[in-house]
């Protein structure tokens, strides 16, 4: 079966009323979105666990050695263990909801950022623009980052509530109580104490880990796509399992990259909005360096990289599955028009 590469996947709709083209060019993204975080979000809750409750953070020294996490298979036996297997997608409503229009975000973003460096910065044909991908990509990471700020904030907080819960049971004073009913019981909580500027909380950290990430991302998926078409070829001669390969790579490129930041802005968004611990992006790096060291920026790094093989081989399945589907309805909607709303009855021998 042939498969469409990313940019295809996001060509404006010819047989359909505009607001229906503006539905089926996000579509695809959207249902990446929901793939990413269905699948995605047990790695994810252990990676943030880890940057703010692992061995070693300031933490850590005030937990009991049950809630300690050592290393990422550790820090999953001892969830399931003591909170059960749902604790793996507690929070998971915000992302769900964000990474449905983030990704619905990004992809577009890209597709038409690309295209406009293209007429601006004209190559030949068949030349691969290292720089144009890049750029493209790292516009789709700042325009995303306004609904992942927001969105991570709540998920974060959400996967924290285990230290409120240990809290109250040892008479402990901690950073960061707060306790929610679920994500938008916490939304509106924030929102209500603390405002816009309380739910964006992170916002720098966020928006230079985006950038460059998604810079990476995109690269690592075009870069690869070129790569395996190789000379004679076009893009669309590659079948799925070459894409989601593709997918993977731009998973490493994704994660690789975001670290260390990342950890910085996990740690900005599970601390305490009536009492926080840091002040600023840079404060919070260089407490967390005097308290942990560098190699404590790249905790969770595991995890991450874990989370980038079947979470992104997941989004550019569910992206060209869609597209397919898209495609199909396409075909009918044409065939309609061509006979004035009525298709054709089949031949009868």
């Amino acid at each position: 079966m042939v498969a469409r590469t990313i940019n295809d996947t996001l060509m404006q709709v010819e047989h359909t009323p505009p607001v229906h083209k503006k539905v089926l060019d996000i579509l695809p993204g959207v249902s990446g979105g929901v793939a990413r975080v269905m699948i995605g979000q047990p790695f994810d809750t252990v990676k943030t666990r880890l940057q703010v409750m692992g061995q070693g953070t300031a933490l850590a020294k005030m937990l009991p050695p049950s809630d300690v996490y050592l290393n990422s298979n550790d820090c999953l036996k001892k969830m399931v263990r003591n909170e059960g297997w749902v604790s793996l997608y507690r929070g998971v409503t915000a992302p769900l909801l964000g990474n449905m229009v983030l990704l619905g975000i990004h992809f577009p973003t890209f597709s038409k950022t690309r295209k406009w460096l293209d007429e601006q910065f004209p190559t030949a044909a068949d030349e691969f623009s290292h720089w144009k991908v890049l750029a493209a990509g790292g516009a789709a990471g700042l325009a995303g980052s306004l609904v992942s700020c927001p969105s991570e904030h709540v998920r974060t907080k959400m996967q924290l509530q285990r230290r409120a819960q240990l809290a109250a049971k040892m008479g402990m004073s901690m950073q960061g109580l707060e306790t929610y009913k679920g994500s938008v019981d916490c939304a509106m909580s924030i929102l209500r104490s603390h405002g816009l500027k309380g739910l964006y909380r992170g916002m720098t950290s966020t928006i230079l880990r985006d950038i460059q990430g998604y810079a990476w991302f995109f690269y690592g998926y075009e870069a690869t796509i070129n790569a395996l078409a190789g000379p004679g070829k076009t893009k669309a001669d590659l079948s799925y399992g070459q894409v989601m390969l593709a997918g993977v790579m731009a998973g490493f490129g994704l994660w690789g990259s975001m670290f260390p930041i990342d950890t910085i802005k996990s740690k900005m968004q599970g601390d305490s909005l009536s009492n926080p611990q840091y002040r600023s992006t840079f404060d919070c790096l260089r407490q967390s360096v005097a308290v942990e060291g560098y190699r404590g920026l790249m905790r969770g790094f595991g995890a991450a990289m874990y989370r980038a093989v079947p979470v992104n081989a997941g989004i550019f399945l569910a992206v060209e599955g869609t597209r397919t589907l898209i495609d199909k309805y396409e075909k009918l909607a044409e065939e309609e028009e061509k006979y004035g709303g009525a298709l054709p009855a089949p031949a009868t021998q």
